[in-house]
């Protein structure tokens, strides 16, 4: 845990720990890879304009539903996978056929199937207040209507992302850009993550190097 972001004449100090007994870390260069609010926080005695900038990003709840199916009793599903829009009022937001969408989970599985259901729109955390076997079920019951499931799993796992998903309004291009702009004049010192330009693992990646990159060149200038 990160509590507070100092910065010094040669670098950064990081309060961390718990509060009754914190402790100081020294280092040269800091990326904050936390969701954007926790960063605004930490952000905002060291880069108020980019603080503010990230403090406004919301973010949704959801949870993962894996549910696992003798071969012999799934019905064939074509593609990978379906998404649902919000106006159909569903709880399942998308599946993903997981075995179908990667061989090696095909072939690690054998006669059993596995497939991921989504639950977990914006602003409509209720739905997710219920018992994991209640998901289970709301998860089977859109996925009856959907490709006709008429079976229970084999097995089931339910995953919770509690605010883990930033949402993108509006104008998020902008303010992301305006967040980059206002760390540009505070050297060793980089932000990452979900919240900027993508949720998918391969944005966050990039994101990243990104990261890295510009805590590199913001060294090279200083030696200069």
């Amino acid at each position: 845990m990160v509590r507070r972001l100092t910065r010094t004449a040669d670098g950064w100090l990081l309060e961390v720990g718990p509060t009754r007994a914190p402790r100081v870390v020294r280092c040269d260069a800091v990326v904050l890879a936390t969701p954007a609010r926790p960063t605004a926080r930490l952000l905002d005695a060291v880069a108020p304009m980019a603080a503010r900038g990230l403090d406004g990003i919301e973010y949704a709840s959801m949870a993962v539903i894996t549910l696992a199916f003798s071969l012999s009793d799934l019905p064939d599903v074509p593609g990978s996978g379906f998404l649902v829009p919000p106006v159909e009022g569903r709880a399942v937001k998308g599946a993903t056929y997981s075995f179908a969408k990667w061989p090696w989970v095909r072939a690690a599985g054998g006669d059993t199937l596995l497939l991921r259901c989504s639950i977990g729109r914006h602003r409509e955390e209720h739905v997710l207040q219920v018992t994991d076997d209640e998901l289970v079920d709301l998860a089977l019951r859109d996925l009856a209507d959907a490709v006709g499931l008429s079976v229970r799993p084999v097995d089931s796992h339910v995953q919770r992302w509690g605010g883990g998903l930033p949402q993108y309004a509006v104008g998020h291009v902008a303010r992301v850009a305006a967040v980059r702009r206002a760390l540009e004049d505070v050297p060793g010192l980089a932000v990452c993550g979900a919240a900027y330009e993508g949720v998918g693992i391969p944005a966050c990646i990039a994101s990243a190097h990104r990261a890295v990159a510009e805590l590199l060149r913001s060294a090279e200038t200083m030696e200069a």
